[in-house]
């Protein structure tokens, strides 16, 4: 995993919430249940996305969260640096205070390469994109399996490549 179950879950909320019309709410407790995700851990993560303006969120019986923005207009890179920060990928990859050209770790000139396409990858990959390849991932799985798609828990699905 290239990234914590923090910023698994925003990824799975927010592909939910991307698989619904533009400015449908969505309460917690749906998120989670279509997700399989824990609720009060839910509710803080979506919490930090409404604070990094990823997420609307409205009160009273027909709120929730929605997507602040039409999801192509959401990248994979806002969503996982509103969550992991926007170091995430700059650190060393073993953990040394410092890690630079001039002084690498072991995994340096390997993880500086493959930190570039990742981000990369995350930079050009909208949310339109990621939810296009999960309901793609979950028809063929069904058909597979010889039924319609089923809802509940969802995993993600690899977005097309670049």
């Amino acid at each position: 995993m290239l990234y914590s179950k923090t910023c698994e879950y925003a990824i799975r909320a927010l592909t939910c919430l991307a698989s619904k019309p533009q400015g449908d709410y969505m309460t917690i407790k749906d998120i989670a249940q279509e997700e399989g995700l824990p609720p009060y851990f839910l509710s803080k993560i979506l919490q930090i996305l409404a604070r990094h303006k990823i997420l609307d969120s409205a009160k009273g019986p027909t709120g929730g969260f929605a997507l602040a923005r039409p999801k192509k207009e959401i990248f994979l890179s806002e969503i996982v640096f509103s969550i992991e920060g926007e170091d995430v990928y700059e650190r060393c990859a073993v953990g040394f205070l410092e890690c630079n050209d001039e002084t690498p770790c072991p995994m340096h000139e390997i993880w500086t390469c493959v930190r570039d396409q990742i981000l990369e990858y995350l930079k050009i990959t909208s949310l339109a994109q990621l939810a296009e390849a999960v309901h793609y991932k979950r028809e063929k799985l069904a058909e597979k399996q010889g039924k319609e798609p089923a809802e509940g828990p969802r995993k993600i699905a690899q977005a097309p490549r670049p």
